[in-house]
């Protein structure tokens, strides 16, 4: 019955963070000029990920502070907790403007990733892009390597790819293995 109670409460609980997010949803039909972010609900769920971990932590130190206390103990749950913190902070942050964004101004393309990091690119000088599981890379003249990966589950992918198809850049689909 527990089991069946977390279930639902889970599913309430993302409910309301979709109505949420889609109430502060900005849309733009526009091909010109548009920014691929992360969505909000990344932020939503790594909050309630590091509350969880929190209170797990709370909850330990208070049943048996001594074993929780004890070096072999502290010893995983330190490196744990840094990692598992680090992770959930980096996804609240990433619906930020200036975070992880693909900003498109024209025929200008402009990656930023973790804030610091800025690439500049021009949509005529992409040769093709390749259709991943989760996203897109994109592929730049004169480079084996992709120049920028595209994620399905950020606002505004939907208007990359119309802007790639209206620019009648290659959008190559992943085979489809057939089963015996």
């Amino acid at each position: 019955m527990k089991y069946i109670g977390g279930i639902i409460t889970v599913y309430i609980v993302l409910f309301v963070l979709d109505i949420m997010q889609r109430r502060n949803h900005k849309r733009t039909q526009s091909l010109k000029k548009f920014t691929v972010r992360t969505i909000t609900d990344v932020s939503f769920i790594c909050a309630i990920g590091a509350l969880f971990v929190l209170v797990a932590f709370i909850w330990c130190f208070w049943s048996d502070p001594e074993t929780f206390c004890s070096k072999r103990c502290l010893m995983i749950i330190i490196p744990f907790s840094i990692i598992w913190f680090g992770v959930a902070f980096l996804g609240m942050i990433a619906p930020l403007k200036g975070v992880w964004d693909i900003c498109v101004d024209g025929n200008d393309v402009t990656v930023i990733k973790a804030f610091l990091f800025k690439r500049h690119w021009k949509i005529s000088d992409i040769s093709y892009c390749k259709m991943k599981r989760g996203g897109m890379n994109v592929y730049v003249n004169g480079r084996k390597r992709k120049a920028f990966f595209v994620d399905g589950m950020t606002d505004h992918f939907d208007n990359f790819i119309k802007r790639m198809e209206k620019e009648g850049k290659e959008i190559i689909l992943p085979e489809i293995k057939e089963k015996r």
